[in-house]
């Protein structure tokens, strides 16, 4: 099977990816039968170039992309041109749907905090014990404890 897929490349802690087509079998960095484009994701503005025609001739002809490689792809608009030739292809891309709307729900940050509960006044108030239950009780308790030390 043929997979469109990130290739890492650059040094430790300053990641650089090349967008390779290649056998599913071969390594992350193994070998490659072309490269479809660039992804830094290091700047703020990531930076991504994507070589359209080619990628679409790709998903044409059957390569499957990972999930972050149909990210990029459909953020360089190559999978809404994909989608419009061959609409039933749509299915296998739920994820993307799914990953955009995680995205844009709001954060518990952003959300208002709720408010307080109020402490219901109508709770049935704790009944105290007669002061004569508790000197029984009190009494009791110490003669019990000498029958069984005996």
């Amino acid at each position: 099977m043929v997979k469109i897929r990130l290739q890492r490349k650059g040094t430790k802690a300053r990641p650089f990816y090349r967008l390779v087509v290649t056998k599913s079998t071969s390594g992350r960095d193994g070998a490659f039968a072309e490269i479809l484009g660039t992804y830094n994701p290091v700047p703020r503005e990531k930076h991504i170039t994507v070589k359209n025609e080619r990628a679409l001739y790709w998903l044409m002809n059957g390569a499957e992309p990972t999930e972050t490689a149909a990210v990029l792809l459909k953020k360089a608009g190559v999978l809404d041109e994909f989608f419009k030739a061959r609409p039933n292809q749509k299915a296998k891309y739920k994820f993307l749907d799914k990953r955009v709307a995680a995205q844009s729900a709001k954060s518990v940050i952003e959300q208002p905090a709720p408010a307080p509960v109020a402490a219901k006044e109508e709770a049935a108030p704790v009944e105290a014990a007669p002061a004569e239950e508790v000197a029984a009780v009190e009494e009791a308790a110490p003669a019990a404890e000498e029958a069984k030390t005996e």
